[in-house]
């Protein structure tokens, strides 16, 4: 967003070819349209915008594309970090980046939300109670935060899972448990890092497994 003095061109009452300008501005603002939602979009053929993002360290061109939306449900449009978007009925994937929740019915749209997240205030805290003696799985959103602290609701009676996403990301974790238990952060395969009850670690997950970065002592 510009100043009240703004550095974007402006449109004036008696210009011409004002389209140009807004079409020079939209061009300038684009970065961040990626995934957003197309005009072209009608019944259940959801048209997103590509765009230019980083994939691994690599500028990456993805192309505009068309995903079929299922009917009578909601649908959960996201991308994966190498740009490939799709969408399914259940929830938003640990990992992925969210891109709409579309409403549905049965041969249209009947509402949809922008769920994009360029927009992040702070590196955010999750602190989430363990309210059963089991493991558990994070949420899309309880995945975005970087610190993890877990406390429990019960006294925990034997080492539980923490299960991350395997898409590449670092975590700062704190086991704040009662019942003096360890907890594994893993992903839904591959191997995990196991925290002692009251210790920090910072632990990172590759893509394949999840490993210790530092640990206390």
């Amino acid at each position: 967003m510009s100043d009240s003095t703004s550095l974007l061109t402006q449109l004036t009452t008696a210009q011409a070819g004002k389209e140009a300008t807004v079409n020079e501005l939209l061009n300038a603002l684009g970065a961040p349209s990626f995934g957003g939602r197309k005009q072209s979009s009608s019944g259940l053929s959801w048209d997103y915008f590509g765009g230019r993002i980083l994939v691994d360290g690599v500028s990456t061109a993805i192309a505009n594309g068309t995903v079929t939306l299922s009917a009578s449900t909601t649908n959960y449009v996201e991308s994966t970090r190498a740009g490939v978007v799709s969408k399914n009925t259940t929830a938003f994937t640990p990992g992925s980046i969210a891109l709409y929740k579309v409403v549905t019915g049965t041969a249209t749209v009947t509402s949809y939300e922008d769920h994009r997240p360029w927009l992040k205030l702070a590196a955010g805290k999750l602190a989430r109670s363990i309210a059963s003696d089991a493991n558990i799985i994070l949420t899309h959103a309880e995945a975005l935060c970087d610190i993890l602290e877990f406390t429990s609701g019960v006294s925990l009676t034997a080492t539980r899972n923490v299960v991350l996403p395997l898409a590449a990301k670092q975590y700062t974790v704190f086991n704040n448990t009662t019942g003096a238990q360890s907890l594994q952060f893993i992903g839904a395969s591959g191997t995990g890092i196991t925290v002692a009850n009251g210790k920090r670690a910072i632990v990172y997950a590759d893509g394949t497994n999840v490993v210790r970065v530092t640990a206390d002592q």
